[in-house]
């Protein structure tokens, strides 16, 4: 392997290790057990769905991501990631069709962008744009933000 395509390697599984520790940020989160759900959270707007169960919907999506890159391993593929993040991005659009709760919902396309962008960041970086190294760091505080959004609305 030649010191460009290790370069690359290292960026790929660099982002991709930002992706993971955002995505065990999101599944630290704490989501009541069906039989706790509350409709008194319900607000008007929100067609029925609690905070609870529409986190409930966003958390169930992450952590099937999250077991998706584990799957991965550490000697991961660089495109299986790449197709891995779309992926995954994919999946929290879908899912965002299932969110009625105004609260949650605002905060589903934020995460689905950050999902969009980390891939799209991976794949210059396997095609070999070593300058998108920098969009780590953007990445990085992208996950925390999101992540932390989404902490605050849907942990008990």
């Amino acid at each position: 392997m030649n010191r460009h395509a290790i370069t690359r390697r290292i960026a790929v599984l660099a982002v991709t290790a930002t992706a993971v520790l955002g995505l065990a940020a999101c599944t630290s989160l704490s989501t009541p057990s069906p039989a706790s759900t509350s409709v008194g959270s319900d607000a008007a707007g929100d067609d029925g769905q609690s905070v609870e169960d529409a986190c409930a919907l966003v958390q169930g999506t992450i952590t099937d991501v999250t077991t998706e890159f584990e799957n991965l391993g550490d000697g991961a593929d660089p495109a299986a990631v790449v197709e891995s993040v779309k992926a995954a991005s994919q999946k929290i659009g879908d899912v965002s069709s299932q969110i009625t709760n105004d609260e949650v919902a605002a905060i589903v396309p934020s995460l689905q962008e950050m999902f969009a962008q980390v891939g799209d960041t991976m794949t210059a970086l396997v095609e070999g744009d070593v300058s998108k190294l920098d969009d780590a760091q953007a990445l990085a505080e992208s996950f925390q933000t999101t992540t932390q959004r989404l902490q605050e609305v849907c942990a008990p």
